[in-house]
């Protein structure tokens, strides 16, 4: 207590506390001094003291905020008007800003630019934080009265099948292979591809228009298949597509960007 009572006389220029008999008296620079420490030192508490997070009720009445999501156009052909639906109903005043891919760098996520990455999952880093929302299976897409309907019948196409009709590649480089290529090279097949798409919204689009298919993860293209495109199952084994939502670490307990984390799950879902 001494040393603390020299160091705020050296800071202040007063005594402070002076001796009474056998009590220690504050001076008056001390009496004016009290109410305004007493109010600096409640601030600081607030400011050091663990938060309180809000609910998401008490969060959306005051959440007036632009929410940065990075995604591919086919996830917001998806999943996009539920989570503009479900950000628009439940947080008003917030402004949802949906921007494209483009070299998926984790530098918007750092700085702040991007609040959200919504897609295949980035590079490794150990500023990220990552959550698998959906596995989904790649399947055969095709008009219900086309080529393939007619060779596959009621039953699934087969391998030769697929490698007989003309196909879609979808791949927002225009790469004109995939691994379909490889997995029906292995059984001494080839399938032509007629043409590439940017997306697999666009490939839908292109098989809607001709008689062609196209593969395409069978949950994140239902809205834009609609009822005129059916979809089999792959006759060949293809990796599963991951949809993933990542995030800075610097934003992992941030209330409002867990929010936005929190709707995305559940339009996902």
């Amino acid at each position: 207590m001494s040393r603390s009572l020299t160091r705020l006389r050296r800071v202040t220029g007063d005594p402070l506390l002076v001796r009474a008999g056998r009590r220690l008296v504050p001076t008056p620079a001390a009496e004016a001094l009290r109410g305004t420490a007493h109010d600096a030192l409640a601030a600081a508490h607030a400011v050091l003291s663990t938060r309180v997070a809000p609910t998401d009720t008490e969060l959306e009445r005051s959440l007036d905020a632009v929410l940065t999501v990075r995604t591919g156009t086919d996830a917001v052909e998806e999943f996009g008007p539920d989570l503009l639906a479900a950000v628009s109903v439940r947080a008003p005043r917030a402004r949802l800003r949906l921007v494209g891919e483009g070299d998926e760098s984790v530098a918007a996520l750092r700085d702040g630019t991007v609040d959200l990455d919504v897609g295949a999952p980035l590079a490794d880093d150990d500023g990220l934080r990552r959550e698998t929302l959906t596995h989904d299976e790649m399947v055969v897409v095709g008009r219900p009265d086309g080529a393939l309907a007619r060779r596959a019948g009621d039953g699934g196409p087969t391998a030769d099948d697929v490698a007989a009709v003309g196909h879609v590649n979808a791949s927002r480089r225009g790469v004109l292979r995939g691994p379909l290529d490889e997995a029906l090279a292995a059984l001494g097949l080839e399938r032509t591809v007629v043409a590439a798409a940017p997306g697999f919204a666009a490939a839908c689009a292109l098989v809607r228009s001709a008689d062609l298919v196209c593969l395409a993860p069978e949950r994140l293209t239902r809205r834009v298949r609609g009822d005129e495109l059916r979809t089999w199952p792959c006759p060949v084994p293809l990796p599963a597509v991951h949809l993933v939502q990542t995030w800075h670490r610097r934003t992992d307990a941030d209330p409002v960007r867990r929010w936005l984390r929190d709707r995305v799950r559940e339009v996902v879902r």
